[in-house]
């Protein structure tokens, strides 16, 4: 049934010896207006309330977040809204076990081992690359071009290759081709975005060779 809330509007002098609750920075006058639930709550308010608690039916916080300092905003639903928003999630979850084919229950422990599996394919993933990476920059390292006297390889990989990769082969190249050798890698990262690496042996780095030089 729910409790009916109760409003009167008293002196602050009086609200204060009723034990009614007042908000923290706010400013009040002489009349005030004082919402009580009987046998719950006591307090100087002026918003809006509902008549009676069984109208907030269940109360969720759905987000919090800081937006200065000292002060957090926090939204939450109740009433139908609240009614809504249990029922969305409780069909999210039904979905996820019918996917993952366990119980409600155990999403948590499931939705953990499948995260692990992906961390574990993405290193596989990274360290294939960086093979492939590797192999095909050693094919390049094999017919280096001449200029002047040092031997300089330029060549452009697969877009999945990642940067990392990338700089692991431009080194191991670098090294094949000793003090003189220069070596520029790239691989094209999708929407116009292009990486580009560059190792120089000792000997042209004691030069103050720069990529740039070879670039332009």
């Amino acid at each position: 049934m729910g409790v009916s809330l109760q409003t009167r509007v008293m002196t602050l002098t009086d609200a204060k010896r009723s034990g009614a609750i007042a908000m923290f920075g706010e400013k009040y006058g002489e009349e005030v207006r004082v919402v009580e639930v009987p046998g719950i709550s006591l307090e100087l308010c002026g918003g809006t309330h509902v008549s009676n608690t069984s109208e907030i039916q269940g109360f969720r916080i759905i987000s919090e977040q800081g937006i200065a300092s000292g002060v957090r905003r926090i939204e939450a639903v109740a009433g139908p809204a609240f009614v809504e928003y249990a029922i969305a999630r409780d069909r999210v979850v039904r979905q996820l076990s019918s996917l993952l084919k366990v119980k409600a229950e155990d999403l948590p422990a499931r939705i953990s081992v499948l995260l692990d599996d992906i961390r574990s394919v993405r290193g596989e993933a990274s360290s294939l690359q960086a093979k492939v990476a590797m192999m095909k920059a050693e094919v390049l390292g094999n017919s280096p071009l001449f200029v002047g006297s040092f031997r300089l390889v330029v060549g452009v990989l697969d877009s999945a290759v990642d940067v990392d990769s990338l700089r692991t082969a431009a080194e191991h190249v670098s090294k094949m081709l000793g003090d003189m050798g220069a070596v520029v890698l790239g691989n094209s990262m999708g929407e116009g975005k292009v990486s580009i690496v560059a190792s120089f042996g000792p000997k042209l780095w004691n030069r103050g060779l720069m990529l740039g030089s070879l670039l332009g």
